[in-house]
């Protein structure tokens, strides 16, 4: 089930920033008395694992950790005003960025993305059961002055705006950072100092991650990778469903490839770039992902469940889901139900 949201500055930053805390709300439970200075998005079990970390810097710039998991694939559509600014950087993990005027890339590890200076508009998809970890610099683009100090914007303008169009775009899609950058971004999950020093901590790596991109010499480096087509990613995205939809065809790459009108070789390295995995390892996670819902969800014998998660035999399933969750079938749901007792209880 693919989970859908929204999110447009039409109505002011402010009002952006409302939509992002409901969004996260809608998909995780925040943490009560949490960290100071920051609120923590636990994901909903029903949603995936993992943790969103919302940290209020100065000027209202906000700066958001991600290191989460999705178990169903989850698209953002999103529409922003010219006056947006934002950094992504990928730790690790992927996701598919598509941007209508620029197009459309698969946004993976130790990748940045630096907005345009203009209204943009297009959809981030999270493909289901691949880890993301990355980090976010957003806020109103007149805000960031106060990250280059004495410097000022005009630093930005000349080393990162001005760049040729085409080298723009591909600081859009995602271009490799150096190491140094890379480094910078990763001690941001890193702080260890006391939670009323943290925020002067954070703002000063947000401080070194500005200077570090519009210096020359540690600017994101490498040559353009040349994005996917966008029928390209449309007809792959078509896969997880189709194979789901068809359980018990014995499909093979090659029949796959042929459906979707693409080479085999194309397929798969397409396929391993979007989701991180290869076709058929990535359906069988997914396969046992329906079979714990049936089990936990329904009353259905094992064999049944085997059935509908597209094992057509029970000793399979049962030696393929006990490799995948440390716990037979029957083990798992008797252990989620007492789980639940203590829930009700507590």
């Amino acid at each position: 089930m693919t989970r859908h949201f929204s999110l447009t500055s039409a109505r002011g930053y402010a009002d952006l920033g409302r939509q992002y805390r409901e969004f996260y709300a809608a998909i995780g439970t925040c943490r009560g008395g949490g960290v100071e200075g920051a609120r923590v998005y636990d994901l909903r079990a029903e949603t995936g694992v993992g943790s969103i970390t919302v940290h209020e810097l100065l000027h209202g710039v906000t700066l958001t950790l991600y290191d989460l998991t999705f178990h169903d694939e989850l698209i953002l559509d999103f529409e922003l005003a010219g006056d947006y600014f934002e950094l992504e950087y990928c730790v690790d993990g992927l996701m598919h960025l598509e941007e209508r005027a620029t197009g459309a890339t698969v946004f993976g590890a130790n990748e940045l993305s630096i907005s345009h200076s203009r209204a943009s508009a297009g959809r981030l998809v999270r493909p289901a059961g691949q880890r993301y970890r990355g980090v976010s610099i957003a806020a109103r683009r007149e805000a960031t002055g106060v990250f280059f100090g004495s410097l000022g914007t005009a630093a930005w303008e000349e080393s990162v705006e001005g760049m040729p169009a085409e080298l723009r775009d591909a600081h859009y899609l995602g271009r490799q950072a150096p190491p140094e950058l890379a480094a910078a971004f990763a001690d941001l999950y890193t702080c260890a100092l006391p939670a009323r020093f943290r925020a002067l901590y954070l703002e000063s790596k947000v401080m070194e991650i500005l200077a570090r991109i519009v210096s020359g010499a540690d600017s994101p480096r490498g040559p353009v990778r040349p994005p996917m087509a966008e029928y390209e990613i449309e007809r792959i995205r078509k896969v997880p469903e189709l194979l789901m939809e068809n359980l018990h065809e014995q499909h093979t790459g090659e029949s796959l490839a042929r459906v979707l009108g693409m080479t085999p070789k194309r397929l798969n390295e397409g396929f391993k770039q979007l989701y991180g995995d290869t076709v058929f390892h990535h359906h069988r996670n997914a396969c046992l992902r329906r079979a714990s819902l049936l089990l936990v969800e329904t009353d259905l014998s094992i064999a049944a469940v085997a059935l509908r998660s597209g094992y057509s035999s029970p000793s399979n399933f049962c030696h393929a889901f006990k490799k995948r969750y440390g716990r037979t079938p029957r083990q798992y749901r008797a252990g989620r139900a007492v789980a639940g007792v203590r829930e009700a209880v507590s």
